[in-house]
């Protein structure tokens, strides 16, 4: 059929229609593509702001900018026993829709500011949990010395990383996993000591390199000897501080003469998506770890029968879920944690038997954030959806107007950027930018060489390269860069996640060719990166024979 929104065609196969039916949904006639976009809306991760407690009035970081209509609270001030998001419960108004009580409740309900879990000197981060000394760091766990990463696991003293897990040490580095002094490569494993690598595995000691196992001393694919090489890397650092595009250029015209994987799936059975790990049964689905029986899921963990998911972790049979953990049973539900049996949740934490609550608590058997008897509850839910069958509500995900984030604040604009009139014209939130301070002091001319950079940088304001706009190098940094013979950036952190963002291709299945054996199989990779794509068993080929 055809998706009402981009117009593209999709396939609603006969699984898909039963699993809507068995949660009383409506059948989306979007595509999975329009509703993960749609998905995003209510996700910010990177964008913090100073904003106000709405409880004692202190100056707090939060993830909702300060001219928002929306209240916000310390997540400590959340979490304490004298906040109770009950005292806004309200009786259900049969003269007015769902969704429009929703976004007022929506309103009067106090929001944490950020979400973090047992974070230590951390004070700009969120979505973390278990990370010690990091700045600007999102979406990481078990980590310490994080300087602008995203999504990092398990991993110490990485700059500028996205998608890396159990590595010391890495720094603009996307898609990696127990490396070791790993800088500007994407897509490699066990690697150590390495420079701008894609798609290696268990190599040491190699510059602009693609696809090798089990290598050493190699530059451009090609073996040297250990004096060579180490001769050619200490030239090729002293210099890398005003070539780094040249050799990106490099790697880039290497990867094109070479075999691309059509999907990355390792460990998986009866699977189609990229990037899925030790799963089972998953259809369309990326960035998919250890999970069982699902369709367009993305960025999740641990999930069994779950539909239409965004960063979802260890939950089991939900729909339309977003940015949650351990949910049972229940759909629509935005921001939640540890809740079963529910549907229209936001920021809610350990509920049962609830509906279309805000910010609750260790509660069941709510509505609007009011308490029912269980019989009670269970009456009310039967009226609310013979009302919201006829307002043509029942059983449609959040409407957009319902995100508490502005759109240039959340993931789907890094991914769908739109002008201030086109968010506007579609419905969407935006926030003005404050304008930036202006800098009087004498341009810092920034070194090629690292080790001729003085300590007085970090007190410097530094202008970007790309978009002329002011950043600093913090001394963390500094240290990094020094310790590792690394040039200074010369843009923006966020011009730099742009850049590993760029990296990554399209969350998309498409019919493409191998051009080793003629099969037609499925793909990630645009027709116009120019990228040679191979099936499974072709490309094991090329890499290990």
């Amino acid at each position: 059929m055809q998706c009402t929104q981009c117009a593209s065609q999709f396939e609603q196969t006969q699984n898909e229609i039963e699993i809507y039916n068995k949660f009383d949904a409506i059948l989306p006639n979007i595509c999975p593509e329009c509703r993960h976009k749609r998905k995003l809306i209510f996700r910010n991760e990177r964008n913090i702001f100073y904003n106000t407690s709405a409880c004692t009035g202190k100056t707090i970081i939060s993830t909702i900018p300060p001219a928002s209509k929306f209240k916000v609270i310390d997540q400590d001030e959340w979490w304490a026993d004298s906040f109770d998001a009950g005292i806004y419960g309200r009786d259900f108004d049969f003269s007015k829709t769902f969704f429009d009580q929703f976004a007022t409740l929506q309103k009067d309900v106090p929001r944490w500011a950020r979400l973090f879990v047992n974070c230590e000197n951390s004070e700009f981060t969120n979505n973390s949990a278990e990370v010690k000394d990091c700045y600007l760091t999102f979406s990481s766990y078990n980590s310490e010395k994080l300087y602008y990463c995203i999504r990092v696991f398990n991993s110490l003293s990485c700059i500028d990383c996205m998608n890396v897990k159990d590595s010391q040490y890495c720094s603009q580095c996307m898609d990696c996993q127990k490396s070791y002094n790993l800088h500007y490569s994407q897509s490699s494993e066990s690697c150590n000591d390495s420079y701008f690598l894609y798609d290696c595995k268990s190599c040491n000691n190699c510059i602009l390199c693609a696809q090798l196992r089990n290598q050493n001393y190699c530059i451009l694919n090609k073996q040297y000897s250990k004096e060579d090489y180490m001769s050619f890397k200490e030239e090729f650092l002293r210099n890398l501080g005003g070539n780094k595009k040249e050799q990106e250029q490099k790697l880039e015209t290497l990867k094109k003469t070479l075999y691309f994987k059509n999907l990355r799936i390792t460990n998986s059975e009866n699977s189609l998506g990229d990037f899925i790990n030790d799963s089972k049964n998953i259809y369309n689905g990326f960035y998919v770890v250890n999970c069982e029986d699902c369709m367009n899921i993305q960025d999740c963990t641990k999930l069994k029968n779950c539909y239409d998911n965004l960063a979802n972790e260890k939950s089991e049979l939900c729909l339309e879920v977003d940015t949650s953990y351990e949910v049972y049973n229940s759909k629509f539900c935005t921001l939640t944690v540890t809740c079963a049996n529910s549907a229209y949740l936001d920021q809610c934490f350990k509920l049962k038997e609830c509906f279309g609550c805000v910010g609750m608590k260790s509660e069941e058997n709510c509505i609007l954030n009011k308490k029912y008897s269980k019989d009670g509850y269970q009456e009310m839910l039967k009226r609310i959806k013979e009302h919201m069958l006829k307002t043509g509500e029942w059983g449609l995900p959040f409407p957009a107007k319902l995100t508490p984030f502005p759109y240039n604040t959340t993931v789907a604009y890094e991914y769908n950027p739109l002008t201030k009139e086109e968010a506007i014209k579609q419905g969407y939130l935006w926030n003005e930018e404050g304008k930036e301070a202006v800098h009087f002091g004498r341009e810092y001319i920034i070194p090629n060489y690292v080790k001729d950079v003085e300590e007085s940088i970090c007190e410097n304001i530094l202008i970007c390269e790309e978009t002329g706009k002011h950043y600093k190098i913090i001394p963390q940094e500094l240290e990094f860069y020094k310790t590792f013979n690394l040039p200074i950036p010369r843009n923006t952190p966020h011009q730099r996640y742009k850049k590993l963002l760029s990296l990554q291709p399209p969350k998309k299945l498409i019919n493409t060719v191998c051009e080793l054996c003629g099969v037609v199989v499925k793909t990630v990779y645009p027709k116009e990166k120019g990228y040679k794509i191979a099936c499974a068993k072709c490309y094991l080929e090329k890499i290990y024979n």
